[in-house]
């Protein structure tokens, strides 16, 4: 199976039952994903800033150990700031996120996948990069390797527990934050079934 390469937005890793979905996939070699040092120092400060604890510490704590996590499993997924921090100027997309489009870019990407995708409009052939929103992503991702992708996310519902211990559970946590993708997995989970 090819890999499609996908650079991630902080946007999209932040909402911990889409990002889990999304690592999950790459995992089993649906997909390659990769970030960069800003795109996770961004992710960094939103779990700190949404952190639901009394403690400060313990929210920094926890987005390092996310963070330092997610590294050690994606070795391969960070895209060092010196090959796009020189194309950052030259970016013709909203200034606060000229870095996603730049390190995309550099990291020869297929598609960079965001929920902020007003914030990546770019000129007609600007750059070979496809915009994506999560739902598309996903659903793209599903119709490539059904199969593959289902018994990912089997082997993610086996690690959480109830109510997110199943397939049909984790497909209704996502129904908010890409509705298209989960209702078309939803319908093609019950013929996987079958």
């Amino acid at each position: 199976m090819a890999a499609f390469v996908a650079f991630l937005d902080a946007c999209v890793l932040f909402p911990p039952n889409l990002r889990d979905v999304i690592v999950t996939v790459a995992e089993v070699g649906i997909c390659q994903i990769r970030w960069s040092p800003d795109v996770l120092d961004e992710l960094q400060r939103t779990v700190v800033r949404r952190a639901k604890v009394e403690n400060a510490d313990t929210a920094e704590w926890g987005a390092q150990y996310l963070r330092r996590v997610m590294e050690e499993a994606f070795p391969d997924a960070m895209v060092d700031r010196a090959l796009y921090e020189w194309l950052i100027d030259a970016m013709p997309n909203d200034p606060k996120d000229r870095h996603v489009l730049a390190a995309a870019i550099a990291s020869g990407a297929d598609v960079l996948v965001t929920a902020n995708q007003k914030h990546f409009a770019v000129p007609p052939g600007f750059c070979r990069l496809e915009i994506q929103h999560p739902d598309a992503f996903l659903g793209h991702q599903l119709e490539l390797a059904p199969r593959e992708f289902f018994e990912a996310l089997q082997q993610l519902a086996t690690e959480r527990r109830a109510p997110m211990d199943s397939v049909p559970a984790i497909l209704e946590s996502l129904r908010k934050t890409v509705p298209r993708f989960a209702r078309q997995a939803k319908a093609l989970w019950s013929e996987f079934q079958g």
